[in-house]
This record gives structure tokens, sequence and C-alpha cells, in this order.
């Protein structure tokens, strides 16, 4: 028979033995909810990650990508709203890029959106937290309001977070997430998320990175594309130029040719590898030309195949580094022709001016012939008389002839001559020639010479510096038609330059016309009375003898002409 004591005691063990058995599987009930609880969260965590890997696997580009983010942080998130913003590469701003909200049925691209809508990391309390590039937590916006609040994030928005996109050390924007309940957002999430982020930052750069490299080639296609389009553009100028232009390489000898080439009867395949300066009749003032290493103007006799020649203004441009040299040959043949006719009709034109003049001074002489031979021819005129008249005869004779002598030596064309030429002589005997005419008397014109002593000579052909000396004593005699006074004067000046003024007290000349001076036929003479070619022709022969025309004058204070020449040392 059992003991009552020994059976009391084992209920007693037995209901410990239960309570204990209670209280552990209590415990594990526990431990295995928070297991459950963890691996649920787990299971978020894990499928947070899917579809950010998935949204970054099937983005194409920077805006798909940036579409596919706010769309799965806002499904997978406590957020009623979700924005990308980036920053700009200066890391002034941040500019919303894609957002997301929970009353839409798809994300919104926000490229081009109003300035309202950005975030300045320089100002304010928002843009500086936001620049620093930590996470921002506000647990309750209406206690503590993040200032300035972008106008694009909702007004009514209680709780804020935002999570930097950091990738290589630099921070590419951030994902600014909003909920319409207080502490939606809390430090539990911080991680999974900043760690989401990290990766979503370097598929970001690597978007951004590709997206630049695509930029970029297509930048160097269009460059290409059109760099090719400018070498043909440049290509057909150079083929149509009627210039013959001309490349050498750095030894002289010629490596491309323009068209215009063949159209004097040479061809590419003639002058390649030829050297440069053997194309041309003198190749020593080439050699010159084209080894001063400066750029060059000068005119050469280029020989033709057929036998013929033509003269060419040639300009020697060298290159820099290169050491090539960029030569452009223009043919004057025809131009000098033609300013050689001009040059001859502007004497004869001079020459008629003067005729009426000379005709009358002619006719003064040989009435007075008459008159001598007619006494002569009288009975009782002693041998003295007959001397006198004589002798007076033979002087108006050789008066009548040098007048015919100037003028014929004045119109008759000649080639140039490159001599030496005393500047006050060539002034003297224009003047000289020009006091045979009664012209200078029917202007009332006075013509004081002002002429400078022991100038050296000049290099250049006599008779065009007499006619650039008449032609512009006879503008001088024209401008001051009520009379006046010429002022001729010479004078020496610094670095071996002799100058020519012609000084007068006319009207002057108007501001308007002062720059068409030299310009062919440019006059302010009425019709019939001037060709507009003598400034013109003027400038040319001074210019081609290396010197230059100055022109200063003021209304009603008269006009002063000073002519440049290069002394024969210079």
């Amino acid at each position: 028979m059992t003991n009552p004591k020994h059976q009391d005691m084992s209920r007693s063990e037995l209901l410990e033995l239960v309570r204990e058995q209670e209280a552990a599987l209590s415990t594990y009930k526990e431990t295995l909810g928070r297991i459950y609880q963890e691996f649920d969260a787990k299971i978020e965590e894990l499928s947070l990650i899917r579809r950010v890997s998935d949204a970054l696997r099937q983005a194409e580009d920077l805006s798909g990508l940036a579409l596919g983010l706010v769309e799965v942080f806002i499904s997978e998130l406590p957020a009623d709203f979700a924005c990308l913003m980036l920053a700009d590469p200066e890391m002034t701003r941040l500019t919303p890029e894609a957002s997301m909200s929970q009353a839409w049925d798809a994300p919104r691209p926000l490229r081009d959106s109003p300035a309202e809508d950005e975030v300045s990391l320089l100002h304010g309390e928002l843009g500086q937290a936001l620049g620093a590039g930590r996470v921002i937590l506000a647990p309750d916006l209406a206690r503590e309001p993040l200032e300035p609040w972008p106008a694009l994030l909702p007004p009514e928005s209680r709780s804020f977070m935002a999570l930097p996109l950091v990738a290589r050390q630099q921070m590419l924007g951030v994902m600014i997430l909003t909920s319409l309940a207080a502490a939606a957002f809390g430090q539990e999430q911080t991680r999974i998320l900043t760690i989401l982020c990290d990766h979503a930052a370097a598929a970001l750069a690597n978007v951004r990175l590709i997206q630049q490299l695509g930029e970029i080639n297509e930048q160097l296609l269009e460059s290409e594309l059109e760099a090719h389009k400018h070498k043909e553009y440049l290509q057909r100028l150079l083929d149509t130029a009627s210039d013959l232009i001309i490349i050498t390489q750095a030894d002289g000898r010629i490596k491309y040719a323009n068209q215009a080439a063949a159209g004097i009867g040479l061809s590419g395949g003639d002058l390649e590898k030829r050297s440069l300066t053997g194309l041309f009749s003198d190749p020593e003032r080439a050699a010159e030309l084209f080894g001063s290493g400066q750029r060059r103007e000068q005119e050469l006799e280029l020989p033709l195949p057929d036998g013929g020649s033509r003269l060419m203004l040639v300009s020697a441009t060298p290159l820099p580094d290169s050491g090539e040299v960029l030569a452009i040959l223009r043919d004057i043949t025809r131009r000098r022709a033609l300013e050689r006719q001009l040059v001859h009709a502007e004497k004869l034109s001079s020459v008629g001016i003067l005729a009426a003049g000379v005709a009358h001074e002619i006719g003064n002489p040989l009435s007075a012939v008459s008159g001598y031979a007619q006494l002569l021819a009288k009975e009782g005129v002693g041998d003295g008389e007959r001397r006198e008249f004589a002798e007076a005869i033979f002087d108006l004779a050789q008066r009548i002839d040098k007048i015919i002598r100037d003028l014929l030596e004045y119109s008759r064309p000649s080639p140039f001559q490159d001599q030496l030429v005393e500047v006050n002589l060539a002034i003297e005997a224009v003047l000289n020639m020009f006091f045979t005419s009664k012209r200078l008397s029917s202007h009332n014109l006075t013509i004081n010479r002002d002429l400078a002593r022991q100038l050296p000579p000049v290099r250049m052909d006599r008779d065009q510096l007499q006619q650039v000396v008449l032609n512009m004593v006879m503008n001088a005699a024209q401008a001051m038609e009520g009379g006046g006074v010429l002022t001729i004067a010479t004078a020496l000046e610094q670095g071996n330059w002799l100058t020519i003024n012609f000084a007068d007290t006319g009207p002057g000349i108007a501001p308007e016309n002062m720059r068409n001076l030299f310009d062919p036929f440019f006059t302010t003479k009425p019709p019939g009375q001037g060709t507009g070619l003598g400034l013109s022709i003027c400038d040319r022969i001074i210019s081609q003898a290396g010197g230059r025309i100055e022109v200063k004058s003021r209304l009603g204070r008269g006009a002063t002409f000073r002519v440049w020449l290069p002394g024969a040392d210079a």
C-alpha cells in the first residue's frame, strides 16, 4: 500500500515541473516569435534588396534608373512621397530627377522642373544639412520644420527622411522620403536603406558615366562630321579660288597646289615635289622671299610651259611650328598692263588741261616773230635794228622749241626705269614746265618753294615722280580757283626718308571724302573736268617706290599732301 505522504510530494513536484515546462514553453514561443519577426524583417529586406537590384539592372539610362528607384522605395517603405534629386557637378544645388506618390499610378520624371523645386546646398538649414552628405531624420515637422521647404514636396508632410547617394567619395544626389504621419521613419530602417542607397549610388555613378561617355561619343561623331564638312568646304574654296595656292614642306618642296595651277598650264603632278623657288624666272629673289621667315609680298615672273610668262603678286606666309610656307600667287599681268595704260591716259589728261595754256603761250611768241619778220621786211631798217630783231626772233623760237620739247617729253609713254632721281630737280623741272602755261596766272596761284639742300636721291622712275608732282600742283590750282598759295617743301626725315609737302590755302577736303581720295575714278570735280584717276595713280606710283602719301585737311583751312619716299640708301 502506497504511502500518502510520498504520493503528495510527487504531485507537488509534478506541478512544479509543469509550471517550469509552461515557462520554458512560453519563453520558447517568445523566442520563436522574435525569430519569425526577424525572419520576416529579413525577408522584407531581401525583397527590398531584390526589387532595388531589379530596378538597377533593368534601368537603361539615368531617367529610367531614377524612376525605378522612387517606385521601389515608396512601395516597400512607409512613405507617402518619394523623390530622387541629383547634385550638380559644382555641388551647389539639388535638381529633381523623379518622384512618386502613393496617390499616383506611376512615377513621374522631373527634368526641366522650375527653380522653386530645386534645393540650394549653400543656403538654408535643409540645403546645408543635405550638402553635408549625412542621413537626416525629422520625426515631426510640425514641431521642427525644415527650411526652406522645396515646392515639389507635399506641404502637409509630418515626417521626413533624406538618404545621401554617395559613390567614389562624391555625393551624387539624395533620396527624400516624406509621410503624412509623424515618426513614420526610424533608426531600424536606416541601416538597410543606407546599404541600398550605396548600391543605388554606385549604379547611378555608372549610368551617369555611361551616359556621359555616350554624349562624348556623340559629340566626337558630330565633331568628326563637322570637321569633314569643313574640310570639304575648304577644299571647294581652294579648288574654286582664282589665285594659285601652294603649300611647301619645310625643305621648300611643294606638297599641295590647288586646281588654279591647271588654269595656267601646270598640273599637280608637275608641281609635286618640285622646289617652289625653281618655278620663277628669278630663283634668287624667290628664295629671299620665301626664306625671310616673315609674311611678305613681292612681284615675280612665272614662266609657263607654253613658253609665255605671267607676272605674279606672290604672298608668302610661314606656317608656325611646321616650317611650311603658304604661298598665294595672284596673276596681275593684265592689271599691270591696264595700270600702265591708265598712267599714260592720266598723263594725256594732264597734257590736255595744259594744252590751251601752252597753245596760248606758243601763240604769243609766234605773233611776236611775225611782227619782227614784218619789221625786217620794211625798208630803211638799220643793221643794228636788224640784228636786234633777228636775236629776238631766235630767242622766241628757242622759247617755242623748249615748250614743245617739255610737252612731248612728258606725254611720251616710257617704260619704268629704276634710276637715281634728285627730288628737287624733278620738282623744278615740273614747275618750270608749269610756268609756261598761262593757267597759273588764270588761277592767281602763287607757288612758294622751300626745298632742302643736300637731299639723298630716291630710286624710282623720273617721269613718274614728275607726274606725281604735276598732279599735286594741278589739284591745288583747281582747288584754289579764286587764288591762293601753294607751298612745296622738301625735307629729310629720321630714318633716311624724304618728304615732299604740298600745302595749299584752299577750302580743304570734306571729312566724308577723305577715305575715298585715292579710290580710282573718285572725283569731286564737275563732269568733264576730271577722270578721278590722278590721286589713285599717284598713290600707286609712290607705293611702288616703297613710299606712301598722307593727307591732312580741315574745312576752310586748306589741305596738305605729304609724300614719303625712302632714300636710295634706305
